[in-house]
This record gives structure tokens, sequence and C-alpha cells, in this order.
């Protein structure tokens, strides 16, 4: 559950003070932390009706994925870092579109659709890809690699 500050209560309503910028991103990744597994835009909306519209949430997602404090998984769902190593993406054909492209696709390159069909954890793919003969495959984990070292 969500915790926010009561200003006012009666027997009929309660009033809640509405996050600040700062305190909807901790929102947003205690969320995440908790639900224990990535979590879909979907999901994050319906947690966050009434609390912060759509345009206001996408902003602080950006924001996150841009301070990469949470990622943006292939099938579209949002992770902390660290979670995409045991998670199997979600084989849908519906098209994502990335909250952040260009960080997109810094961290999973050409193989964000061929990831989502696997039905494989993604950390156990990427070690299947390092020891396939592939040079397309090779040249992509280095690509994902060098960006976790940069961060």
């Amino acid at each position: 559950m969500i915790r926010l500050k009561k200003l006012y209560e009666d027997i009929d309503i309660e009033v809640f003070k509405a996050p600040a910028e700062d305190e909807l991103e901790r929102l947003v990744k205690e969320t995440i932390n908790n639900n224990g597994k990535p979590v879909s835009w979907k999901e994050l909306r319906e947690r966050f009706a009434g609390i912060a519209g759509e345009d206001r949430l996408r902003k602080v997602l950006v924001r996150l994925i841009e301070k990469d404090e949470i990622i943006e998984l292939p099938d579209g769902t949002l992770a902390l870092p660290g979670m995409e190593q045991n998670y199997i993406p979600r084989k849908s054909t519906k098209r994502v579109r990335p909250l952040v492209p260009s960080k997109f696709r810094a961290r999973w390159g050409n193989v964000a659709a061929r990831l989502r069909k696997y039905g494989k954890p993604l950390g156990e793919v990427l070690k299947e890809m390092r020891s396939g003969s592939s040079e397309e495959d090779i040249n992509i984990i280095d690509e994902y690699e060098n960006y976790l070292d940069v961060e």
C-alpha cells in the first residue's frame, strides 16, 4: 500500500497530500521492489491512479530510467537493476515502445524482440548467447556488458 500524508479526515472523507516529485520517485521504486518482480506500465498506472496522473507518472519513470535507477526490459516491463537476470520476458505480440529509446537501444540493442521469444530468464539467455557461435550474438552481449560496466 502506498502511504501518503493525511491532511484531513472526518466520517465521510479523507484528504491526502499528493506526493512531491522525489517522493513519487521513491514510491515507484518501492512499488517495484515490494512487487518482487518487474511491473508493467498498466500495473503501475493502476497502483498510482488517483495519486499521480499518467503524464506525471511517465515523467518520473523517464527520469528514473535516465538515472539508471530502474531499467526497461525487452517486453516493456520496468524493473530495478539486477531483476532482469531471473526474469522471463512475456511473449507479447504487442510492439514495445520504450520510454527512453536511447537507453533501451544501448541496453538491449537489436536483440530485444528475440529475447521475448526465448521463454527463459534473461541472464540464462545472455549466457547461452555468449557460448553460442553467432558473431552477432557475441557482439550484442559485449555491448550489453559494456553498458553494465559503464553504470
